[in-house]
């Protein structure tokens, strides 16, 4: 089994929930460090490869720039944002598409 690869150069981003923990970014996961807190994100998002600079922004701002070509469960693709809740939970939000 390989081991996970911790990045080296990797901004140093905070947490909400933890507050005072730097996350730690692996080759496919950025986590906390604190097993209280438990909170991880996958790198891949619905067949999608989510970048340290998405990270940064999912972290910063509370969710990335706009992501295109997700695929669902069900495997029709959609595009989303993916936000962070005040919850920590992660989720999409999706743009408003206005009807002629």
């Amino acid at each position: 089994m390989e081991s996970a690869i911790i990045q080296e150069n990797a901004p140093q981003l905070t947490l909400p929930k933890c507050k005072n923990e730097q996350l730690i970014f692996f080759n496919q996961i950025v986590k906390s460090p604190n097993e209280l807190c438990s909170w991880l994100q996958f790198s891949n998002v619905c067949g999608v490869h989510i970048g340290i600079a998405d990270i940064e922004s999912f972290i910063n701002k509370i969710k990335t720039t706009f992501i295109k070509g997700m695929k669902s469960k069900a495997g029709k693709k959609f595009d989303a944002y993916i936000v962070l809740k005040e919850d920590c939970i992660t989720s999409f939000e999706f743009e408003n598409k206005k009807k002629k």
